[in-house]
């Protein structure tokens, strides 16, 4: 059991079991929420806090979960959550959000990110009515409260995010109240004005981390709910000012964004006021410090980890299958994010024709995180690594795609294998290191970023931010006046027209939170979507490594074994010899012109002359509304506007 207290385990049982008012229909279907009666409930914290229990599913895990068993029981997996972005593949096909070539602009007629965002908005307002009514006057009910509005936020954030703006319904309604029911559709600006709003009080009503009642440990408290705010004010404020200024279809009329880029300073002050320079240092051990932030088995006590979520095995029976994730057998990191990392003296990378570079040399030119997000072949094979016990997988380097024995599964591999949050203890293999969802590093390079978009970043700003966290690896420090002179890739996600600073946090934020599900809204926010994705065809490693690799003779690997025994062979113990391995240039592999893996050649359209990705600007930047909600609203003598580009 972790160190923190018992009852705060218990509370997290309750969100696998509990969630009183659930509801798989759309907001606009009011059955009646009889599982908690109003008018006897939500007096005490207690009540309070039972009811909110509900809410905490929609913090997305970052793990396959577990159940007591072992078997899968479902959830979102941080094995890809930057799949849908330029950074990841996971399948032989490109990924379908981002390879839209003749998708029709048809709206379907339902989507579930706006029936369920809503069904929680309901739920949201049913519980900020009646404890607010009926709530006895104490800060542990007053924080349950805060957590409520928290949640509001929350829901109305991802709705922000998938359709731009949306009616704002902020009480509990019946099928009496039409008037509110079919309320058109708010500006994305008051939307954004709604979420702070919520936010604020949030922040009034919540307790800091581990202090006062109800802060405990896994559940919201004042430190995410500034965060939170930090990261709607920058993703609003940035999407208003740079939508504006390329005048796109998404453009907020009559707003530059610089009234939320404003709200950010402040916002963070208060928790640099708080948490200072500490974040999680691994005890000083700077070749690990990054990558074991997320492989803690106790989260509660790791500086600058505000929000996470509990595993526990024994007691919740609820643990996650996380140290699996160096397998390869899907997600692949792509050159995207691997060309964006500087160099470790904080110089660019420079690209010459053919592809010179192997993992190792990767390992150690590059920016420490590299290493640290990676595996490279120096750390030994596969097998090495707590909780892949045995000889069932040898190897060094990653299978390559549709290698013996895999010709049956649909996966291809880049070579980049992910090696961040690698679970190294052995007794952490139960699945109970907590899922990191919120920390201060975001919270940091959220002032940079928003500073150096207003134009009034200093080098001290710099310092207490961005250099903070490089610190952490020992990554040379960013120099504002000393940034080294190179062109910015505009397929990558940096902007030629915005200054260097700008685009030297932007590659900060990619490097530091890469395959944490940041990117997608990055490139939308920073109004750069099309140009990172559109002819977009992934490239891998450098091919002729591998091939050195799984094409060496018998007797090469015997002598690489005499002379180095972390090299070992492709010999397996469940029967596969050394020749099923081999790599078949255009017959199972394939690479580009410039000597890096091509890890869709199956696919015309990733093939010398191919289209490669496609996304269509004028109209995928946001979800359609659905066509049901559009016709219900007709048939109520009201209008609910569509999105650009759909129809």
């Amino acid at each position: 059991m972790k160190a923190y207290n018992k009852p705060g385990r218990i509370i997290f049982a309750l969100f696998v079991v509990m969630n009183l008012i659930a509801c798989k229909k759309n907001f606009l279907d009011k059955s009646p929420l009889d599982s908690v009666n109003s008018a006897n409930f939500f007096k005490t914290a207690s009540d309070l806090q039972i009811f909110v229990n509900g809410f905490y599913s929609r913090l997305a895990p970052q793990y396959n979960t577990q159940g007591g068993t072992g078997t899968t029981s479902g959830g979102n997996s941080n094995l890809a959550l930057d799949a849908n972005t330029d950074m990841m593949i996971v399948q032989t096909t490109a990924t379908s959000s981002l390879y839209r070539w003749d998708v029709a602009s048809v709206a379907g007629d339902t989507n579930t990110s706006w029936s369920g965002g809503f069904t929680n908005i309901r739920s949201d307002n049913y519980f900020l009515y009646y404890a607010g009514l009926n709530a006895e006057k104490t800060d542990a009910a007053s924080h349950y409260i805060g957590e409520g509005y928290f949640f509001r936020a929350w829901d109305y954030f991802a709705l922000l995010k998938n359709f731009g703006g949306v009616p704002i319904i902020t009480e509990p309604l019946t099928d009496s109240d039409l008037d509110k029911l079919f309320v058109p559709r708010a500006s994305r600006y008051d939307v954004a004005k709604q979420i702070i709003a919520d936010l604020d009080l949030a922040i009034s009503k919540l307790n800091w981390k581990s202090e006062g009642q109800g802060a405990i440990a896994g559940r919201i408290n004042k430190e995410a709910a500034l965060t939170l705010k930090a990261r709607v004010a920058l993703y609003e404020g940035s999407w208003e000012y740079y939508h504006s200024k390329k005048a796109s279809p998404y453009a907020m009329p009559g707003k530059n964004g610089v009234e939320f880029l404003e709200m950010v300073e402040p916002t963070v002050s208060q928790l640099i006021n708080r948490q200072g320079t500490r974040i999680f240092t691994a005890a000083g051990d700077k070749t690990i410090a990054y990558n074991q932030l997320f492989a803690q088995k106790n989260a509660s006590n790791i500086d600058g980890v505000f929000l996470y979520k509990v595993y526990d095995a024994t007691l919740l029976a609820l643990s996650h299958n996380f140290f699996f994730k160096i397998l390869d057998s899907g997600p692949s990191i792509t050159d995207h994010l691997v060309d964006i990392y500087l160099n470790n003296d904080g110089t660019p990378q420079v690209f010459p024709a053919v592809y010179p570079n192997t993992l190792n040399q990767l390992s150690t030119n590059l920016d420490p995180r590299f290493r640290q997000t990676v595996w490279t072949p120096d750390r030994g094979p596969l097998n090495q690594l707590a909780g892949r016990g045995g000889d069932g997988n040898p190897f060094r380097y990653p299978v390559i795609a549709s290698q013996a024995p895999y010709t049956d599964i649909g996966f291809t591999s880049t070579g980049y294998r992910n090696f961040k949050g690698a679970v190294l203890a052995q007794e952490a293999t139960k699945g109970e290191t907590d899922d990191v969802l919120m920390r201060y590093e975001e919270d940091l390079l959220s002032l940079a970023e928003a500073k150096a978009i207003l134009g009034t970043i200093t080098q001290t700003d710099i310092d207490k931010t961005v250099n903070v966290i490089r610190n952490r690896v020992g990554m040379t420090p960013l120099n504002m006046g000393a940034i080294a002179a190179g062109t910015y890739r505009e397929d990558l996600g940096f902007d030629l027209a915005s200054t260097p600073i700008v685009n030297e946090i932007r590659r900060e934020r990619t490097v530091e939170f890469a395959l944490e599900g940041f990117r997608l809204d990055d490139l939308k926010r920073w109004g750069v979507y099309e140009k990172v994705i559109n002819g977009y065809q992934p490239q891998g490693a450098l091919l002729q490594e591998f091939l050195n690799y799984f094409n060496r003779s018998a007797s090469q690997v015997a002598l690489d074994k005499g002379s180095d025994p972390t090299l070992y062979s492709q010999i397996r113990k469940d029967g596969y010899v050394l020749n099923e391995f081999n790599l078949v240039p255009n017959t199972n592999l394939a690479s580009f012109a410039n000597g890096r893996i091509n890890p869709l050649f199956k696919v015309a359209d990733f093939r010398a002359g191919g289209r490669g990705l496609y996304i269509n600007p004028t109209r995928d930047y946001l979800s359609a509304i659905p066509l049901q909600q559009i016709k219900l609203y007709q048939a109520n003598n009201a209008t609910l506007s569509q999105n650009p580009g759909w129809n």
